[in-house]
């Protein structure tokens, strides 16, 4: 026999040795002593649990006392509250609505990538920090939301999990600007090529009015501006490639149009009549709901370098916002886009989405353009008459079901992703607690010792 033949074995058994080396450390066991536990489910907070993690995943959930494995991580959470990360169910990382209203939006939709780039990258970091681990986004200009949940995945910067759409879907004379698709076979090449290029879902702005341009505004007619035949094969194909479709529609005539095309989940869903509400629960869609964006004509670019450049917590950033949100309020100012006051839309909206819950329709929350604010989207739906527990919920557990991720997401339970935050405080008995995150955990990863800016 060959010398070099137990030469090549040992080299192979130490390269073995440390790749499973290599492998345990990756698998590394967590274990949290969670003081308090919100699961996500809707059940009430237990007190005393145990949370074992192994790799990216929840391994189990054990009452206080539970065994711990050998040369476990033990985080200690015994005075904090313990709950599944935040869904922030309707974001774009790059652009930040402000009282330069579309046209502003559209002005940062034109700025070089680099741009974008750096202000999605401090964005992904302050809902982060904000206990957001999940952003489902839907729709950006040049693959913006691919390539951040690229280098969000390879950790080259922090930031929650990444649920992308890459550009919505429009047809001509459709919301700008994203490129135009015509035509029921352009859709289907257009979803495919969506999925090809890294996309988890499909986004759709389905609209009954030109929404840019000098005619901005003018209705389609009796009609939206798909034709039943492009949002048909849209949709199908979708669905038969595996993937989600989620819509844009506000108006009654556009929900309608768009849930009978069989899409998973509307998106802000402004006008839910008992007929709407019906429709829902018929075709089994969720809702994601969208207080904040209401008051994009409230905030200035001097309020976004607060956030950049003042504000030092999570907080002070929160604590900015509620306080122009309520300024606004109280003057009863006008909604974006509307001669209706807050406190009218408010009024409605609060019965339209209470309606929603007592039928059992999952409803979910999301910030759009307003960035770090989905505390406030609960705190609406408090407001609105949900318990603490049950906007907790929204944000969590029911909003993975709305959205259609709930088999990864959204609780704490075996096999999910480790997607936790600790808060200091009880949010499920006041919801401004929320705003007092100290752990957040991503897919395992603990993110500790980030600065908010």
């Amino acid at each position: 026999m060959s010398k070099r033949i137990p030469i090549l074995m040992a080299r192979t058994l130490i390269v073995c040795a440390c790749f499973a080396l290599n492998s345990a450390t990756a698998q590394q066991v967590i274990v949290i002593k969670a003081g308090r536990l919100i699961d996500g489910t809707g059940r009430p907070a237990i007190e005393n649990a145990t949370i074992v993690i192994q790799g990216q995943r929840i391994s189990s959930v054990q009452a206080s006392g539970a065994q711990i494995p050998a040369g476990s991580r033990i985080i200690d959470l015994s005075n904090e509250t313990v709950m599944p990360g935040l869904i922030n169910g309707h974001d774009h990382p790059t652009i930040r609505a402000s009282n330069t209203g579309l046209q502003g939006q559209l002005d940062e939709m034109a700025e070089q990538p680099a741009q974008q780039a750096a202000r999605g990258v401090r964005d992904l970091r302050t809902d982060l920090l904000l206990g957001v681990t999940t952003e489902y986004v839907v729709g950006e200009v040049n693959y913006n939301d691919i390539y951040l949940k690229k280098m969000v995945d390879s950790g080259a910067i922090p930031g929650p999990r990444i649920l992308a759409s890459g550009p919505w879907i429009i047809p001509t004379a459709g919301y700008r600007p994203i490129p135009e698709t015509n035509g029921p076979w352009a859709m289907r090449e257009r979803v495919r090529k969506s999925l090809q290029d890294g996309a988890d879902h499909i986004k759709v702005v389905v609209s009954r009015v030109l929404p840019a341009g000098p005619n901005a505004g003018h209705p389609y007619g009796q009609g939206t501006d798909f034709t039943k035949e492009e949002i048909d094969a849209v949709v199908d194909e979708a669905h038969r490639l595996g993937m989600k479709v989620t819509a844009h529609a506000i108006d009654a005539s556009s929900i309608r149009f768009a849930l009978d095309a069989g899409v998973d989940s509307i998106q802000h869903a402004w006008e839910l009549t008992p007929e709407m509400v019906d429709l829902f629960v018929k075709h089994r869609a969720g809702i994601i709901n969208t207080f904040v964006i209401s008051n994009m004509d409230h905030f200035t670019n001097e309020d976004y370098e607060y956030l950049d450049g003042e504000a030092n917590t999570p907080s002070d950033w929160i604590n900015h916002c509620r306080a122009i949100i309520d300024k606004a309020l109280s003057e009863n100012k006008k909604m974006m886009f509307s001669e209706q006051s807050l406190q009218d839309f408010l009024r409605q909206r609060y019965g339209q989405l209470k309606m929603a819950k007592e039928r059992g329709i999952p409803i979910a929350v999301g910030t759009d353009n307003m960035q770090g604010m989905l505390d406030l989207e609960l705190e609406h739906l408090v407001n609105a008459g949900f318990t603490p527990l049950e906007a907790i919920s929204a944000g969590t557990g029911t909003g993975a079901k709305a959205l259609g991720i709930g088999e990864t997401v959204g609780t704490i339970e075996k096999g999910k992703y480790a997607d936790i935050i600790s808060v200091r405080g009880k949010p499920d008995q006041n919801i401004r607690d929320l705003s007092n995150v100290n752990l957040v955990m991503v897919g395992g990863k603990v993110f500790s010792g980030l600065s908010f800016r």
